[in-house]
């Protein structure tokens, strides 16, 4: 009895530093709490590590002051802050995808400022959901939705929009179809499709009117290419209503 008791003594000793062992800080690959600099880690939309990815900290007090990092093969950053100021943290790529070059921010654990004391801020890349501050949107990319000037279709609400993935999404990961209707009136997001993962769709459109379904003609606004059963749609990295945006164009 006696050396059972000794055996259930030890396995508990065991245990116990085991336990203390797992919670004892961060794991050797994450980045930890450091006084006079900002660190953290960077992971991809998979959550595996991304290198290479620049890390800017900007002083809030003093106007055009900054420091940039980059991540390592880990995934890791680590940026010496200035001795005065209060400081956020923002991290940003650059992706090539058929042929042009596309900006994405990528999104704070946490999105608040910090001091010369260091923070931690942990970024991913993210190709849909809501950014920080509402007001300023979404990681997924917008198609603008336009009425032809002959179409008789007011409450565009009603249409449904299809997209088909071809080939894959801007980071390698395998699209899914997705049926969407562009926001209701009065709403930041009417007369658009928000939110979609940054890829190259096949689009096709239905309206849902009092005579039932209708198939709907498309084409790219702003040309004077003929409507079609279904369109490609590629994003614009850059025009001067918006980065990664679609424009397109409805008729009956």
């Amino acid at each position: 009895m006696k050396r059972i008791s000794l055996l259930l003594q030890w396995a508990c000793i065991m245990l116990i530093a085991m336990a203390c062992h797992d919670t004892d800080g961060p794991s050797p690959d994450e980045a930890g709490l450091e006084e006079g600099y900002a660190t953290g880690k960077v992971t991809n939309t998979d959550g595996s590590p991304m290198q290479g990815v620049k890390v800017v900290v900007d002083n809030t007090m003093i106007h055009a002051s900054y420091s940039i990092g980059s991540s390592d093969e880990n995934g890791n950053y680590k940026i010496q802050l200035p001795k005065v100021g209060t400081f956020m943290a923002s991290a940003h790529i650059v992706k090539k995808y058929n042929g042009r070059e596309y900006e994405f921010d990528l999104d704070p654990d946490v999105y608040e400022a910090f001091s010369i004391d260091g923070a931690v801020r942990n970024f991913q890349w993210k190709l849909t959901g809501r950014r920080p501050i509402e007001a300023q949107g979404y990681y997924g990319v917008t198609i603008e939705v336009n009425k032809d000037v002959m179409s008789a279709v007011y409450d565009s609400e009603n249409i449904e929009f299809t997209l088909v993935p071809v080939g894959n999404l801007i980071d390698g990961s395998k699209g899914k179809t997705l049926k969407m209707k562009h926001g209701k009136p009065y709403t930041n997001d009417y007369g658009k499709l928000v939110d979609i993962p940054l890829g190259r769709y096949i689009m096709t459109a239905y309206y849902n009117g009092e005579a039932g379904e209708i198939p709907l003609k498309l084409r790219k606004h702003f040309s004077e290419d003929e409507y079609t059963d279904e369109l490609t749609i590629d994003f614009e990295p850059h025009t001067m209503w918006g980065n990664n945006i679609a424009f397109i164009s409805y008729s009956e």
